[in-house]
């Protein structure tokens, strides 16, 4: 059986529950981003390297540890199709349970340029 290639989605998913406590996996996880790059996660989009490095230090400031499970999928097109599920301690000791499917689009070097989220189980 072949493994199938990873993808900058799955080196995405698997940085987001390092980077809650490690800030070289966070510097890692950006990295994946092209500078004009658009994530649309909350209710408003975050365009920019800059919008983008605030939008997941304020996301990530409010978790103390997660743990994702997903599966990826090139889509025909070329877009990343990701769908998943995350357990996480906040920093206020509660427990979360999140999931939902994300799409991604990647530039010519590799790097996302379009991340947009679905949730299909929204965080309470």
């Amino acid at each position: 059986m072949v493994e199938p290639a990873e993808t900058v989605l799955d080196r995405y998913i698997g940085l987001s529950d390092r980077a809650v406590r490690e800030s070289s996996a966070l510097a890692e996880l950006l990295g994946l981003f092209a500078s004009d790059a658009t994530v649309l996660i909350g209710p408003e989009p975050a365009h920019g390297k800059e919008a983008v490095t605030t939008f997941y230090r304020a996301h990530f400031a409010g978790i103390v540890e997660s743990k994702h499970y997903w599966n990826t999928t090139v889509l025909e097109d070329g877009t990343v199709r990701a769908e998943w599920v995350c357990a996480a301690r906040t920093t206020g000791n509660g427990l979360i349970t999140v999931a939902g499917v994300e799409h991604a689009t990647v530039d010519s070097d590799g790097l996302i340029q379009d991340l947009r989220n679905e949730f299909t189980r929204p965080p309470a």
